[in-house]
């Protein structure tokens, strides 16, 4: 359901199935750059299904809470600890589950 939504947000081809489509679509997104963009809703939602409770409500708002939640991933997961979502620093390849792709 989460790469749908991502799909359906950034205007890739929705199949459910993550690729180099959705992968070339997705944005940066941090508190700092595309802070409402449509697909942080769905992120925050995949934040809080992932553990990542401090992302807390699933409000669209890239805030202070969205940033916390990303940089424990990103420490969990070997990526940039930056709190932003992109596919340069691979947090996207991680939670789309593209890496080894």
């Amino acid at each position: 359901q989460f790469v749908r939504e991502v799909q359906e947000a950034v205007g890739a081809a929705v199949d459910g199935i993550p690729g180099p489509e959705t992968l070339s679509k997705t944005p940066t997104v941090s508190r700092w750059e595309n802070a409402r963009h449509r697909v942080v809703r769905p992120l925050q939602r995949r934040l809080y299904q992932l553990g990542y409770l401090q992302v807390g409500e699933a409000d669209g708002i890239a805030g202070p809470m969205f940033t916390a939640a990303v940089k424990a991933y990103q420490r969990d997961h070997g990526c940039v600890t930056d709190g932003e979502i992109t596919a340069a620093h691979d947090t996207w390849k991680r939670l789309l589950k593209l890496e080894g792709r």
